[in-house]
């Protein structure tokens, strides 16, 4: 029944088309060189205004995905478990029970009171 519809839709409209076409042809065929190249004028300056406006619906429309596509995460449902995780690497840093010696070395480092020697470059 759809196709029947379209089908029909069609064949009215190529039938009109062509009728406007007999007639507007027939009353070209009385006007000046001057109306009619005005009226190609037209027709291209429309023709050519066109393209700016086909470039901002196309950008618009792919805006329009885009939006749509990044707000379309699938949502996992709440009662499956977290994720594994698995941590795959080198081996494991072999257990050192004593670290108190590297402390007193940073601790008197922190409390010297000896003066700083700075080198300015660029000055006499």
């Amino acid at each position: 029944m759809k196709e029947r519809f379209f089908t029909f839709l069609l064949l009215v409209g190529s039938i009109g088309a062509i009728v406007v076409g007999v007639l507007v042809g027939g009353r070209l065929n009385e006007l000046s060189n001057e109306t009619l190249s005005l009226a190609g004028g037209m027709l291209l300056g429309c023709a050519v205004g066109m393209v700016p406006v086909a470039l901002i619906v196309a950008v618009g429309w792919f805006a329009l995905k885009w939006h749509q596509a990044s707000n379309h995460q699938p949502q996992a449902p709440s009662s499956q478990q977290p994720p594994i995780v698995i941590v795959a690497g080198g081996q494991a840093l072999p257990y050192q029970p004593q670290m108190p010696s590297a402390l007193p070395q940073a601790a008197e480092w922190q409390h010297s009171h000896e003066a700083r020697q700075y080198t300015i470059l660029g000055e006499d």
